[in-house]
């Protein structure tokens, strides 16, 4: 559930950071840059335990956790089971009475990272300008490709349930038709489409 696989596994992730580590490097790329990925495990509570013992261990009480649906679900089912899954490694002996009391709250601050930009609430979730600068570049650089063969061009964009990287798109770039969930086109559009293409 966007949770990285280190976390439950124990073997990768987990290391301690700077603000150098890595730095240079991260700010112009976008995407998933830190190898987080989903992790079948976590959605077991089997996968959850070996996570907070690694966690307990390690002695890391506060998460932020930046992620969309799945991640932001996983890591609230993580804080409603803590307290029982601390019980469970007490009962187990994978952690001390000791290691418990000292972990025994878990704080977690969740930050909408996804680019369909379909959390409510917030103006633009993390991810969804980068993804448009991208969409932008590549619209931009199609564009001449279209105007020197006088050629349409059909672009489908990321989003889910969430029209809003298409529909700001279609606008900032002057698009002639755009299809977004929210609004789903109408009987004979494809005639629509034809006679508008043909002005």
């Amino acid at each position: 559930q966007g949770w990285t696989k280190g976390w439950v596994d124990g073997q990768r992730g987990g290391q301690r950071g700077g603000w150098t580590q890595g730095q240079p490097a991260i700010p112009p790329q976008g995407g998933t840059v830190i190898g987080s990925a989903r992790c079948q495990d976590f959605r077991a509570r089997e996968g959850r335990l070996r996570a907070a013992r690694n966690l307990v261990k390690r002695g890391i009480t506060n998460l932020c956790v930046i992620g969309g649906d799945g991640s932001l679900t996983g890591a609230d089912t993580f804080r409603a089971e803590w307290g029982g899954l601390l019980a469970d490694l007490v009962k187990t002996g994978g952690i001390t009475a000791e290691e418990a009391q000292r972990s025994s709250h878990l704080n977690i601050v969740g930050m909408v990272g996804s680019i369909d930009n379909d959390f409510c609430g917030t103006d633009m979730t993390i991810g969804t300008d980068s993804a448009l600068h991208r969409i932008i570049e590549i619209v931009d650089a199609i564009t001449t490709t279209a105007q020197s063969h006088q050629r349409t061009f059909v672009l489908e964009v990321m989003g889910r349930h969430c029209g809003y990287l298409a529909l700001i798109t279609a606008l900032a770039c002057g698009a002639d038709w755009v299809f977004i969930p929210e609004s789903p086109p109408e009987d004979n559009w494809e005639e629509h489409l034809c006679r508008r293409l043909t002005e």
